[in-house]
């Protein structure tokens, strides 16, 4: 027989690793990942701040100016919640009596729910995206019901001056 003769080196190997280390990175990335935050929103700069670089245990709410000229003006508050966008009402009329659907959201997301198969979060954070005309007079509430969902951290999306 004839002596045989590689004049290359062999790449199927090769190929096969570079496959494997696609997939895992594709597997491990969180790449698509939604926050809920809405990119209509034009957030106001701020040249002070940190990066949130821990995005994982928060929920984003995304607040603008509500309706003015009506007797009981509320913002207009959006978020992610269960894996789709709502409109969390502050004051929401319904079967006759008052319920704020964006506290008993956080409330929710705090303390966890066993029907909902929730635990309790306690370590639970906000991130609120407030338009650049949002006034305090529609931000109070949402900080309010922050506060009485003893959400005990929260920040302020902004973004840097260009």
């Amino acid at each position: 027989m004839p002596a045989i003769r590689e004049n290359g080196v062999n790449v199927t190997p090769l190929i096969d690793i570079v496959m494997c280390l696609i997939i895992f990175f594709m597997l491990v990335a969180k790449i698509g990942v939604d926050t809920g935050a809405d990119r209509n929103i034009d957030i106001p700069t701020s040249i002070l701040g940190t990066d949130i670089k821990d995005m994982g245990n928060t929920l984003v709410l995304n607040v603008v100016n509500g309706p003015t000229g009506v007797p009981d003006p509320q913002p207009i508050v959006t978020a992610l919640v269960r894996g789709q966008m709502e409109e969390l009402k502050l004051h929401d009329f319904f079967s006759g009596r008052v319920q704020d659907q964006l506290l008993n959201t956080l409330k929710l997301y705090r303390q966890g729910d066993p029907l909902l198969k929730m635990q309790p979060n306690p370590d639970f954070k906000v991130v609120i995206r407030g338009d650049r005309s949002l006034t305090f007079r529609f931000l109070a509430p949402v900080l309010m019901d922050c506060n009485l969902a003893h959400v005990r951290s929260f920040a302020f999306d902004t973004k840097q001056p260009q």
